[in-house]
């Protein structure tokens, strides 16, 4: 009798851990909503990109001011700009065509204007900018700095936090 107890007691035990573990993970969150506008604002990022990494001195100021447009009311901007500028010194000096620099854009937009992502989510776009810069012709110590940004601008632009239930 007590080892049919106990064995119902563990099985208890397992559902209600199980339960526990698959109700706690934090749901992804939508991606910003493109807008007429959004393919154009993407390929000025990627154009400043192919700049700064031209050695056109204008060319960081417009990748700051182009991503920086997407932290907008938010507390944002200074994060905004430091992965600009991130991103400026992994591209400086590379030689990058036409639309290579548009997954990076892409990621920079996502990572400024997404106000609801999840962490795994976030962890996506942090791997995908160091990858992308990497690519590009980054050293893997620039791309990683970048790709850090990406959370602290996460963090500072985000709608939700993580709820108490979601924080295992």
């Amino acid at each position: 009798m007590l080892i049919g107890m106990t064995r119902q007691f563990s099985y208890a035990v397992a559902l209600v851990c199980a339960l526990q573990f698959a109700a706690c993970r934090q749901a992804d969150g939508p991606l910003p909503a493109t807008t007429p506008d959004t393919s154009n604002e993407l390929g000025d990022i990627s154009r400043d990109m192919q700049a700064v990494a031209g050695g056109d001195a204008s060319g960081q100021k417009d990748l700051t001011d182009d991503i920086g447009h997407y932290a907008q009311e938010t507390s944002g901007a200074a994060a905004a700009a430091e992965l600009s500028r991130r991103i400026a010194e992994a591209l400086k000096g590379k030689n990058i065509k036409a639309g290579q620099a548009m997954p990076v854009a892409h990621t920079s937009w996502v990572a400024v204007a997404g106000r609801q992502l999840s962490e795994k989510q976030i962890d996506s776009l942090k791997n995908d900018m160091k990858t992308q810069l990497m690519s590009l012709g980054a050293d893997e110590q620039h791309a990683q700095a970048a790709a850090d940004q990406v959370g602290v601008v996460q963090q500072a632009v985000t709608a939700r936090h993580r709820r108490w239930y979601e924080l295992l």
